[in-house]
C-alpha cells in the first residue's frame, strides 16, 4: 500500500506542476496525485494563504479547489510561487480571470468591481439565501428551535449548530432558553 505524500510535497508538486503548464493552473492536480483529492484541496489552501497563488473564479469543477453557494474557486501560480520552485518564467496574461485574492491579500478584479472588505458586524446576509432564512426566524418573537431550523432549511442538526454559531461570530447576539420541548434561540440584539 502506498503512502499518501505529505502537504509540503503536495504543495511542491502542485507549484512545479502549475509552473510548467500553460495559464499556470494549480488544478487538475498531475494524474500521479490525483487520488489524494482532499489533501491537494488542503495544499491549494495552503499555497493562496502563503502568498504563491492567486484565487479567482471558475466554471469548471476540475479546476475548482473550493466552492461556496453559487461559486467555484480555482487557482492559478503567482511570481513568489514561481520563485518557490525556482521557475523563472513571466506569468502568463490571463485577461479571462478574475482574481479574488493573492494569498492573504484582498486585491482589486479586472473589473470595476472590488471585492467587499469585511463588513462591521453584524454582517448583512444575502437576501433570499438560507442564513437569511435562519435570522429572520430568529429574530421572531417566538424565535426558533434547532427542529425548525433544520426544517426550513433541509440541513442536519450539526449544521443548523453551526450556522448559530457562525451567526455568532458575525456578531449577532443569540439567546437560547430551554423549554420543556427543547431548546429556543432569539437573537436578542446585534452588537
Amino acid at each position: 500500500m502506498a503512502l499518501k505524500p505529505d502537504l509540503e510535497d503536495l504543495q511542491l508538486i502542485l507549484l512545479t506542476s502549475a509552473a510548467k503548464t500553460e495559464g499556470g493552473f494549480i488544478l487538475p492536480a498531475p494524474a500521479h496525485i490525483a487520488q489524494y483529492d482532499i489533501h491537494i484541496r488542503d495544499a491549494v489552501g495552503i499555497i493562496i494563504g502563503r502568498g504563491q497563488a492567486d484565487e479567482f473564479e471558475v466554471s469548471d469543477p476540475k479546476m475548482s479547489w473550493r466552492a461556496d453557494d453559487e461559486h467555484m474557486f480555482g487557482a492559478v501560480i503567482n511570481d513568489a510561487g514561481r520563485e518557490t520552485v525556482d521557475i523563472n518564467d513571466p506569468a502568463p496574461d490571463h485577461p479571462e480571470m478574475k482574481p479574488i485574492r493573492s494569498g492573504r491579500k484582498t486585491i482589486k478584479k479586472p473589473t470595476t468591481k472590488m471585492v467587499p472588505p469585511p463588513a462591521a458586524a453584524p454582517v448583512a446576509t444575502r437576501s433570499g439565501g438560507k442564513q437569511a432564512k435562519v435570522v429572520q426566524m430568529l429574530n421572531r418573537k417566538s424565535g426558533a428551535s434547532l427542529d425548525q431550523i433544520m426544517e426550513a432549511t433541509g440541513w442536519l442538526a450539526h449544521s443548523a449548530r453551526a450556522m448559530l454559531s457562525g451567526l455568532r461570530k458575525k456578531g449577532y447576539a443569540i439567546d437560547r432558553t430551554t423549554t420543556p420541548k427543547g431548546s429556543v434561540y432569539r437573537i436578542t440584539k446585534a452588537d
